[in-house]
């Protein structure tokens, strides 16, 4: 009888593992920050229902804003499909995949300073708890620089007791232009950190983020390679060497668009 019970319990706990990763199929696979949009894709192999589905999302001003519970019902992900989140609210009305986000409820002001956001899926009773990560489908958080920002990391916590994120303070580096943050890697752990996310910038070459190609952004690259920290690696490769140098020159001398 013990060993019947603990096979039970083992099943139970395999069966509790693929529901979770099945919902965790559910990723933010695209922000467009020029743009305000954010794609949510399913990287599974099977439909996902998104009833009682909700965003919880945060800024550095505007914290644990709650989209309504019936918000995402009727909506379906088909496998290696997605959604597209319009917080501009500017979706067009005859594409069923794309959402404005005053049609969901409250969302927090969109901004690149700095911008937590989960998506949480139901229980069995169909409540969402939003103070246990355990139910946090995936989280996503930026920041200008990378900096840790102690008011839009609201769930972060959560997001990081419950798998969804490896450490609440952690941030995706990001500037004044980024125009893209993408997930380029999807692994089966489904736990992200910032190392997971490619960030591409209107203008690599200009340091300072200030919009202007000059001497300070030289200065700014020379320090950062002498100190081999991350903004003077321009290949991407982890290395500090001449390959380097020469990609910052040639965008430097391309100018900004």
């Amino acid at each position: 009888m013990k060993n019947q019970r603990t096979a039970c319990m083992a099943l139970i706990a395999i069966a509790g593992s693929q529901a979770l990763a099945a919902e965790r199929d559910i990723q933010f696979l695209f922000v467009f920050p020029p743009s305000q949009r954010l794609i949510v894709f399913n990287t599974g192999t099977e439909p996902i229902s998104l009833d009682g589905w909700r965003f919880c999302s945060h800024n550095s001003t505007q914290v644990r804003r709650y989209t309504n519970p019936s918000g995402l019902d009727g909506m379906v992900i088909e496998p290696w499909t997605g959604i597209r989140i319009h917080l501009n609210n500017d979706a067009d009305p005859n594409e069923p995949t794309q959402i404005n986000a005053s049609a969901l409820g409250n969302f927090a002001d969109f901004e690149v300073e700095a911008y937590g956001l989960s998506l949480y899926f139901p229980n069995d009773q169909g409540v969402t708890p939003f103070s246990d990560g355990n139910f946090i489908a995936d989280h996503l958080q930026w920041s200008l620089g990378g900096i840790d920002n102690t008011t839009a990391d609201e769930r972060s916590d959560e997001a990081q007791e419950g798998g969804a994120w490896a450490d609440q303070t952690e941030w995706i580096s990001v500037r004044n232009d980024t125009l893209l943050i993408e997930l380029v890697i999807i692994g089966p752990s489904q736990m992200n950190s910032p190392m997971d996310y490619s960030v591409v910038d209107n203008c690599p070459a200009d340091i300072t983020d200030d919009g202007t190609l000059n001497f300070f952004d030289v200065s700014a690259f020379l320090s950062a390679f002498a100190a081999m920290e991350s903004a003077a690696d321009f290949t991407g490769d982890g290395m500090f060497n001449f390959f380097d140098v020469s990609s910052f020159l040639s965008l430097f001398a391309q100018g900004c668009p």
